[in-house]
């Protein structure tokens, strides 16, 4: 049995907990399979995850020119001894986390750069330029629950890459129309160019050219992401973590699902599954569970 934790770390993490609860739902409403450990664990890293993403937020809120170094004084305190601000209840839970679980500060370091880069005006180009974007802002945290969940064997790096590859490109494809109206096209230019698809009229909020057939391409490319990363999810314990990332998966790509119905209409409405349909997919990840399908 794991040592009892002490008051303040017991709060500490309970602080990152509310973080988790508040602004990161479809991830806590998975993590309930999880043991209190590991729990714990996650919410923890979460929380450092969010922190950073505010931090870069309130620059951009001050006008302030956005650089990654924004968050390089929470890195300071969270993978040093620095003393926490108000607000950074969190961080003594942090940095036992990280220390004990070996997550890398190069990763929150890259995270920082994908975030900042989102403040100002977005207008990717090609395919390699948003396979970097996922990597930055989803796969580096696809690196830091492999580790939380107890997987530090590095061939399984590349499943977790593709697993946040395909849960970014599910947020791209379902925010179009939000992302489109605060100047952010994230949808590689050379690829609408092949498709007729006008950067103007995704900015006036409309499809253009080709919009079916090229979304058509752009689902079932997240779609295969989902599918290259199963072999990891394999590869991590069975029981809590496995079970997690299952649900997460699940939950993610089945936002894919309206999208296409809807005949890609992401401009009039903004895409995701009810409580009923979360339910009812976690529901079939469990039967598929006890049945051992794995």
């Amino acid at each position: 049995m794991p040592p009892a934790l002490s008051p303040d770390l017991f709060a500490s993490h309970a602080a990152a907990r509310a973080v988790t609860r508040e602004h990161a739902r479809t991830f806590y409403f998975a993590s309930h399979v999880l043991g209190p450990a590991v729990q714990r664990d996650a919410y923890a890293v979460y929380a450092c995850c969010r922190s950073i993403d505010d931090a870069i937020d309130r620059a951009a809120g001050r006008g302030e020119s956005m650089r990654p170094e924004v968050a390089g004084e929470i890195l300071e305190r969270a993978f040093g001894s620095g003393g926490n601000r108000p607000g950074e209840e969190w961080m003594p839970a942090f940095r036992e986390t990280a220390e004990r679980k070996k997550i890398q500060r190069k990763w929150f370091q890259d995270l920082a750069v994908g975030v900042a880069g989102d403040a100002g005006p977005v207008d990717l180009r090609t395919w390699e330029e948003l396979d970097l974007y996922c990597y930055r802002v989803a796969g580096t945290v696809g690196l830091m629950m492999m580790r939380v969940f107890g997987l530090e064997d590095e061939t399984a790096e590349p499943r977790a890459l593709d697993l946040g590859r395909g849960m970014q490109l599910t947020n791209i494809l379902r925010d179009v129309a939000e992302d489109a109206a605060a100047g952010r096209i994230y949808l590689p230019a050379k690829e609408r160019e092949e498709y007729g698809v006008e950067r103007e009229a995704l900015l006036q909020g409309r499809p253009s050219g080709r919009w079916k057939a090229f979304m058509e391409f752009q689902v079932a490319r997240a779609r295969e992401q989902y599918r290259k990363s199963e072999p990891g999810i394999g590869q991590l314990a069975a029981g809590g973590p496995r079970l997690a990332t299952w649900l997460m998966r699940e939950l993610y790509a089945g936002i894919l699902d309206p999208i296409e119905s809807s005949g890609y209409d992401v401009f009039s409405r903004r895409h995701g599954l009810t409580l009923g349909q979360k339910m009812a997919r976690g529901a079939a990840v469990l039967v598929r569970r006890m049945a051992g399908c794995f």
